[in-house]
């Protein structure tokens, strides 16, 4: 402990800063939280990466801004993939088409909300101060969610979806706790336990709970 003490103030002492070093600290947390709804619960979300950006990509936007953008997002990718699907192409010029349609249709509900007497303001300051960052992060789902659908169906799609951003706005919520983030800054030897809960979860082979659900269903029926 005394050691993880030293390491701790030789940390903030460097060149680290304190957010850089909250955030890193939460890569494990938030990918564990992946991890646990994936294999204990039966979440099916868009691997780790994607409910991790979104996780990040609200801190910057607020969260009612950024759901409205990752709204956007889906929904321009739809309309870009209906449009493009009788077209033959290479599934990177496909991508690229979309992130033009995303691009543009942000573009108009960026400049929609600035125009409209309910303009929508994020949780900490007005749209147009909203770091590109968190606007980028979220854009970039529509990678995850257009990969997912050419390999699935619709509605499993869309609750991928949904239950990856359920995982998102949960990893949000644990980043907005400055409690949480001055535990972990103050006690980074709790990623010890987290490293063995993950290897735990990646030995579990017993039902999900989703599972339990499903099977109690069958059941009565």
């Amino acid at each position: 402990m005394e050691e993880m003490n030293t390491i701790l103030v030789w940390i903030k002492d460097s060149v680290i800063t304190e957010e850089i070093l909250i955030f890193m600290l939460f890569i494990p947390i938030i990918a564990t939280l992946v991890n646990i709804s994936r294999y204990i619960i039966g979440f099916k979300t868009f691997g780790i990466y994607a409910p991790m950006t979104l996780a990040f990509a609200y801190v910057f936007t607020g969260i009612r801004f950024g759901l409205l953008v990752t709204a956007a997002v889906i929904i321009s990718s739809l309309i870009s993939y209906s449009l493009l699907k009788q077209i033959r192409m290479h599934y990177l010029s496909r991508i690229t088409i979309n992130y033009i349609f995303i691009t543009f249709i942000l573009l108009g509900m960026l400049i929609l909300n600035e125009l409209s007497p309910w303009s929508i303001t994020t949780d900490h300051h007005q749209i147009a101060t909203v770091p590109p960052l968190g606007i980028i992060l979220i854009a970039a789902l529509s990678d995850f969610f257009v990969k997912e659908y050419v390999k699935k169906d619709f509605l499993t799609t869309i609750r991928s979806l949904i239950e990856t951003v359920i995982i998102g706005v949960i990893g949000w919520f644990l980043l907005q706790s400055q409690n949480l983030q001055q535990f972990l800054v103050q006690n980074i030897w709790i990623h010890i336990p987290i490293l063995l809960l993950n290897l735990f979860i990646g030995q579990y082979k017993e039902l999900r709970f989703k599972d339990f659900f499903r099977f109690k269903k069958i059941s009565n029926d």
